[in-house]
């Protein structure tokens, strides 16, 4: 479970191309087309894709951190010194499109912190209160501006979709900040060949 595919500072172009973004404005302008143009474009492979804004996230110990700021651009958490904790997003979740249910295919994560003593430890992907993905051990810190996780064998979603960040606060004196600015899922309707 540690595949995990890591992009820092993508351009706009990839960042909607590996969000699916780029596939939902195109869905977008090709529902103004005739439907036989639709159906001649056979480059759709994420159906769907969700995100959530950081400001939305829930701390699980509320008392392990020194300050919480939830601004326009994201949602900053001071961490105490020498504690960990779990940081929670709740991703809106297509569980159906047009009668074909929804797979969870890989879950990403903007966030950045302000020194290697603050990291994301964990990430964990639930389908309501089955965990369908755990990435441990992970450690990431400083710029993580687009990180990808893969979702193995890409689950059908039956109840909701939820990423829990697993953090860890050191005991060294330095910035022991962490800035979440988004999480989001892709959701496809068929697992990979």
């Amino acid at each position: 479970m540690k595949e995990r595919l890591l992009t820092k500072d993508p351009n706009r172009r990839e960042m909607l191309k590996l969000s699916g973004m780029g596939v939902l404005g195109g869905v977008a302008a090709s529902a103004l087309t005739p439907q036989k143009a639709q159906a001649a474009d056979p480059v759709i492979k994420i159906p769907f894709a969700s995100w959530i804004h950081g400001h939305s996230m829930q701390i699980e110990y509320p008392d392990r951190i020194a300050s919480e700021r939830r601004t326009g651009f994201s949602i900053n958490v001071e961490g105490k010194s020498g504690t960990s904790n779990w940081f929670h997003l709740a991703i809106p979740t297509p569980v159906i499109i047009d009668d074909v249910r929804m797979r969870a295919e890989s879950v990403m994560l903007r966030f950045k912190t302000g020194s290697v003593d603050a990291f994301v430890r964990d990430v964990h992907v639930y389908d309501g209160d089955r965990l369908i993905a755990a990435h441990n051990n992970v450690n990431l810190s400083k710029d993580n501006l687009f990180v990808r996780f893969v979702v193995p064998d890409t689950p059908e979603v039956q109840w909701g979709l939820g990423i829990s960040l697993g953090v860890g606060f050191g005991v060294e004196p330095m910035n022991h900040h962490i800035e979440v600015f988004t999480a989001g899922c892709d959701f496809v309707t068929k697992k990979p060949a």
